[in-house]
């Protein structure tokens, strides 16, 4: 699949930057509760990329916590349940929790608690569950989409729940999401975290950006590896991510690629993304590598997180090395030219 390279004269230039502050995201395995536990109304789910529907159902949580004059708050899980469920078959996802924090915090939301899913949480009955999070916080409204369900079997319902909240002082409010993109069509895939994951997947990137309100990323932390491109003139960074991450079809991407990522210090710069095996060396390791044009320093070990703008080819073997660096040039002047950056030396 390939996407028609988005109108030059129309691009934005670096993505906003997202920050996380720290002292509004609680781990809650290892932390002590609070001396006082604050009153809040509570939206609870993976939210797995904060997309526009995830965004919709916040801002609902956010204009009830205001009618009420008290505090809003999400309750986000990690690692994500599907990892405990099917742990030879993981979810790749769309974000971290940290980027998840991040992204609340811009629409609104007062504090974060990542929530560990493990065995004892998913054998929790409901009301140990409720029992467990008031340590933290206590609920006065609980939203939630459709289908909602906590603890062991699913046996945390909204209607169970609901019944729960009597005993305990809150209420069940469930929220029916927008669940389509702008300009969606009959045939488009419903807003979701698993069609943006096929979407990115496919490497879909405008769909899913449309879906997600943002750019996809993809953050990880870069690795030494054999040093081929510097060989031939291209010195790339492999991105590694900590955990199995939704990965753009092989092939090239024009990227806004950030260091010092989710923090003031945040820095963008151009790039050209190569994901796949390198057929033309013979590779069968399946890398993401960032080329960032005109710099020239250590990436090593640093955090990077990229943003994909659009996707300009295919993975594809080429005859000779010179052939390859005949279209990798071609490549970088094609992501600078779509990412509105002047040329930059190669």
């Amino acid at each position: 699949m390939h996407d028609p390279a988005p109108d030059p004269a129309h691009v934005a230039g670096p993505p906003a930057r997202d920050f996380v502050d720290t002292s509004r995201i609680t781990f809650v395995r290892g932390a002590l509760p609070p001396l006082v536990a604050r009153d809040a109304v509570v939206a609870i789910g993976n939210f797995d990329g904060v997309h526009r529907g995830h965004a919709e159902l916040i801002a609902h949580a956010r204009r009830e916590a205001t009618r009420r004059s008290i505090e809003c708050v999400v309750l986000t899980f990690d690692p994500h349940p599907a990892h405990v469920l099917r742990p030879n078959d993981p979810t790749p996802l769309v974000s971290t929790p940290v980027e998840r924090g991040a992204w609340m915090h811009a629409l609104g939301v007062d504090h974060v608690f990542v929530w560990p899913f493990d065995a004892d949480v998913q054998g929790q009955s409901p009301e140990a569950f409720v029992r467990s999070v008031s340590r933290f916080v206590r609920p006065r409204a609980i939203i939630h989409g459709p289908g909602f369900a906590i603890g062991r079997g699913r046996a945390g319902t909204s209607a169970v729940l609901s019944g729960v909240g009597r005993t305990h002082g809150f209420e069940m409010i469930e929220v029916v999401p927008v669940t389509d993109a702008p300009d969606a069509t009959d045939t488009s895939p419903r807003i979701s975290s698993s069609a943006i994951r096929r979407l990115v997947e496919s490497g879909s990137i405008a769909e899913a950006t449309a879906h997600l309100g943002r750019l996809p990323t993809y953050l990880g932390t870069v690795k030494h590896g054999n040093k081929m491109g510097r060989t031939i003139g291209f010195p790339t960074a492999n991105v590694h991510p900590d955990a199995p991450r939704a990965t753009p079809l092989d092939g090239v991407y024009a990227a806004w690629v950030e260091r010092h990522p989710l923090s003031a210090n945040a820095v963008f710069h151009a790039g050209a993304i190569s994901i796949g095996d390198r057929p033309t060396f013979n590779g069968t390791i399946r890398l993401v590598e960032a080329f960032l044009p005109g710099f020239d320093g250590d990436l090593y070990d640093e955090e990077l997180r990229l943003h994909f703008v659009a996707r300009l080819r295919g993975q594809v073997r080429f005859e000779s090395i010179d052939a390859l660096v005949t279209q990798m040039q071609a490549d970088v002047t094609t992501c600078l030219h779509l990412l509105g950056e002047p040329a930059k030396q190669q």
